[in-house]
């Protein structure tokens, strides 16, 4: 008589529905939004634009240090990557989670960070260096990798990833808030190509809508005319 010494096998366990009430944010909740004008030739605005440009360059060259540490880690511990990748890239914090808590504790522990960048910035900031880590740890289709992340120079920091204003869904947050209106900026750089009647976002999209639509039937060409031939 033989027995079986196997455990059962126990079913897959599922999270199930939230039973709190769902989080939202209330109406007089306040947002961490940098406000800047659209023109910043001025001798006054120059030193917020540089600063927060300097200090946003510090928090992308930290965390682009810490993914090449953590890449370099991931890459030397051979038998915990052949045992269990993704429990060692969890350790290691190689994640777009574990790299957006990075770049929080880098600017928890800058004190000056705080008088220049928000959060938000830094969360974008550190996704975007997830992006190449990303590319660098898992082959695409046809089997390629990135080289190793590396750590750029300041003269090439001409962007800052954020978030745009959404036109469509009201009271939804954005990294930056320019200040002035449409019909201030039509007023002083309006395009040749604009009438004067756009004094709106949506005249602006709608104008271009019907700049598409004439470009499209212009490219619609007929055929030569061609002439009856004559009976012989």
């Amino acid at each position: 008589m033989t027995t079986s010494l196997t455990a059962p096998v126990s079913a897959r366990r599922f999270r199930g529905k939230n039973k709190g009430e769902r989080w939202k944010r209330d109406e007089d909740t306040g947002l961490a939004i940098i406000r800047l004008p659209l023109d910043v030739h001025q001798l006054e605005d120059l030193p917020r634009v540089e600063n927060l440009y300097a200090a946003m360059w510090s928090v992308k060259r930290a965390l682009q240090r810490d993914a090449r540490a953590a890449v370099d880690a991931y890459w030397a511990g051979d038998v915990r990557r052949d045992t269990g990748a993704k429990a060692w890239r969890a350790v290691l914090g190689l994640s777009r989670e574990g790299m957006e808590r990075r770049g929080y504790r880098h600017m928890e522990r800058s004190k000056h960070f705080g008088h220049h960048v928000t959060k938000a910035l830094v969360m974008h900031q550190a996704d975007e260096v997830w992006e190449g880590i990303s590319r660098h740890l898992f082959a695409d289709a046809s089997g390629r990798r990135f080289g190793r992340p590396k750590t750029g120079t300041w003269w090439n920091y001409t962007r800052i990833p954020g978030r745009a204003r959404s036109h469509t869904t009201p009271r939804k947050w954005e990294t930056f808030r320019l200040h002035g209106t449409l019909a201030g900026h039509l007023a002083a750089f309006q395009h040749q190509d604009l009438g004067s009647q756009v004094l709106t976002s949506e005249q602006a999209r709608a104008a271009a809508r019907n700049e598409d639509s004439r470009a499209a039937s212009s490219l619609t060409t007929t055929g030569p005319a061609i002439r009856p031939c004559a009976d012989r």
